[in-house]
């Protein structure tokens, strides 16, 4: 099993705060195959000169102009299908950060899908596919921030084709793709998503001191939207850089 890092970018440079993010977590994955994500009309200079061991795939630029075409480019199977080589990808944002690499461990796991757990959850009304009608329902999940997230890429693609009309209708109005990944992976009769306590070990964002506690004080290998959500948190667990100092 092989995963491959991939950072979606869409602006000509970075902000110092994603610039350090990156930097901190390309540093802990340094053995790693990555690449970046981009538009294909995106200017590269900055990332060719800071980043010159990345590569770039990119995607029509259309899927970086809003949040819902990158919502759609997620829900793409051809997505997946173009990292086939590798039994997983890990979404790495760029205001999302890793602390060390545990990869190997996550890849082993049962779990298709990890990202940080979302301590008041989120509800939807399932009605399509096999829950349509009558047989729709209410859920409610805890399970699946995508900012960083690490998926197993059949099972993805297998998830997006086992629920055709969720899948549309998440493309159509462009809403969040880790949502369909945690309210569809939770109904599937295939696919395998971690616990609270087992997603927090991989990574935090809403409550990390929460979190923390109730895990049994196991740090995670990474964090989304890290300086957004208790910040002192994060500042101990990262190295130290004058970035730190304005937060």
């Amino acid at each position: 099993m092989t995963a491959i890092v991939l950072v979606p970018v869409y602006r000509p440079t970075l902000p110092p705060i994603e610039q350090y993010s990156l930097d901190v977590s390309l540093a802990a994955l340094a053995d790693r195959p990555a690449a970046f994500v981009a538009p294909h009309g995106l200017d590269r200079r900055y990332y060719q000169a800071r980043y010159p061991q990345l590569s770039f795939v990119t995607f029509d630029d259309s899927h970086f102009a809003d949040i819902p075409g990158y919502n759609r480019l997620l829900l793409d199977a051809a997505f997946y299908q173009r990292f086939a080589d590798h039994s997983h990808l890990l979404v790495l944002q760029t205001d999302a950060v890793v602390l060390r690499d545990e990869l190997d461990a996550w890849c082993a796991s049962p779990y298709d899908y990890l990202g940080a757990p979302w301590p008041d959850g989120n509800e939807l009304f399932v009605n399509l596919d096999h829950f349509e009608g009558a047989l729709g329902k209410r859920m409610k999940v805890h399970v699946g921030n995508g900012g960083l997230s690490l998926r197993r890429i059949d099972k993805s693609i297998a998830l997006l084709r086992e629920f055709p009309q969720a899948t549309q209708v998440f493309c159509q109005t462009g809403s969040s793709e880790d949502l369909f990944f945690a309210f569809m992976g939770a109904l599937s009769a295939d696919f395998v998503l971690p616990g609270e306590i087992a997603a927090s070990r991989f990574a935090l964002e809403l409550r990390p001191s929460y979190y923390f506690a109730v895990n049994g004080g196991h740090a995670p290998m990474g964090g989304h939207a890290w300086w957004k959500y208790e910040p002192a948190f994060w500042k101990a667990l990262l190295p130290a850089s004058p970035v730190l100092d304005t937060l």
